[in-house]
């Protein structure tokens, strides 16, 4: 086998025959199409690297590249970066929001809070917590003392919503 001999060619015919596939099931966990091709391209180093520990007795070559690409993928949705990023992409729905309303910052500022006015007490008193009083999510979950999941779903269910009504 090519892989196991370590052969250059290996890792190009393993893209060329897996690599559409292999981008989906890390997409599927990442969610972001720049950070799954960055971990493909880190999967497909450490396949290259670790082509000694794939074992055709255990399972096939596809299914070994699918494991290797998975947990490549979970251990980056783990990593601090990836982490930050999702703060930042919360923070940017909501710039969003009220950059599709006029230039006009009071405008802006209205039609925002308009917006987030339709939303349940729930989901109101987060949003504002989150994106304007700064809190984090830990933080939120202390303060009111709900579960730190609920506030992150409460406050995915806002955004949803209000990327609805502005879409």
């Amino acid at each position: 086998m090519l892989l196991a001999d370590r052969d250059r060619t290996a890792v190009g015919l393993i893209y060329k025959n897996y690599s559409s596939i292999l981008l989906n099931v890390i997409l599927r966990i990442v969610k972001y199409d720049d950070v799954a091709k960055d971990v493909l391209q880190d999967a497909l180093l450490k396949i290259w690297r670790n082509s000694t520990n794939f074992d055709p007795s255990k399972g096939s070559l596809f299914t070994w590249l699918v494991r290797v690409c998975r947990n490549a993928a979970i251990d980056k949705t783990r990593s601090k970066d990836f982490k930050q990023r999702q703060k930042s992409e919360q923070s940017v729905d909501l710039v969003f929001i009220s950059d599709t309303f006029g230039n006009e910052s009071e405008a802006n500022d209205k039609s925002v809070r308009e917006l987030i006015f339709q939303l349940p007490e729930k989901q109101r008193t987060l949003i504002s917590m989150s994106f304007f009083e700064g809190y984090s999510h830990p933080e939120i979950s202390e303060r009111l003392s709900i579960p730190l999941g609920t506030v992150k779903t409460r406050i995915r269910m806002a955004l949803q919503h209000l990327r609805s009504i502005v879409e």
